[in-house]
């Protein structure tokens, strides 16, 4: 499986990365999506905000390294919050881009309905 068309403008060409690395992307995807607790929509992307510290950073980093070997045209940003109420922290994963990203965003990562942009 070397691309995935969704639209005639942005694909997901997993021929760039090795059956090694699609394996890892896949589990790294799966342990991570059920973490995430809320999407904000931008005004260029989404941003979805991991709650739980059991996805640790460098697990999220790898993700986001995978991510961009087979979808160049996004734009991943990695934000560490603090919360104070138990003084540990969470994740915001900013997924961006230019143009129409935003219906790719949505149908590539299982992003429910329409959000309000910030």
């Amino acid at each position: 499986m070397a691309k995935r068309i969704v639209n005639s403008t942005f694909y997901c060409d997993f021929g760039a990365l090795t059956i090694q690395q699609r394996q890892r992307h896949g589990e790294l995807a799966k342990k991570l999506r059920p973490l995430i607790i809320e999407f904000e929509e931008l005004t260029n992307g989404y941003a979805a905000k991991i709650g739980s510290v059991q996805f640790v950073k460098s697990d999220i980093e790898e993700f986001m390294t995978l991510e961009r070997l087979c979808c160049p045209f996004f734009t991943l940003t990695l934000e560490i919050e603090n919360r104070e109420e138990n003084k540990g922290r969470s994740y915001v994963l900013k997924i961006t881009g230019r143009g129409e990203i935003k219906p790719f965003i949505r149908e590539e990562f299982g992003i429910p309905g329409k959000q309000n942009a910030t």
